[in-house]
């Protein structure tokens, strides 16, 4: 979980970005695939889906993705 307070977004203070917080989760599973061991890991970023900005720069703007699940198969060889 991340938590951000309202960021002043230009230098005379006439733009905000509001305070939000941001959910992630994941996990991992450990087995073998054949003989040879393996992980599966699975993430799920901003949870709720939450929508809003980031700050870059002085009047510099990112949009916050949206919710994101990741998988990702690794194995020992």
């Amino acid at each position: 979980m991340s938590d951000s307070g309202a960021i002043t977004a230009t230098v005379d203070n006439r733009v905000a970005i509001p305070p939000r917080t941001l959910v992630d989760v994941g996990g991992r599973y450990r087995f073998k695939l054949g003989d040879n061991p393996a992980t599966l890991r699975l993430a799920l970023s901003n949870v709720f889906d939450a929508y809003g900005f980031d700050l870059r720069g002085a009047g510099a703007y990112d949009i916050i993705p949206g919710r994101v699940v990741s998988a990702y198969l690794s194995v020992d060889f």
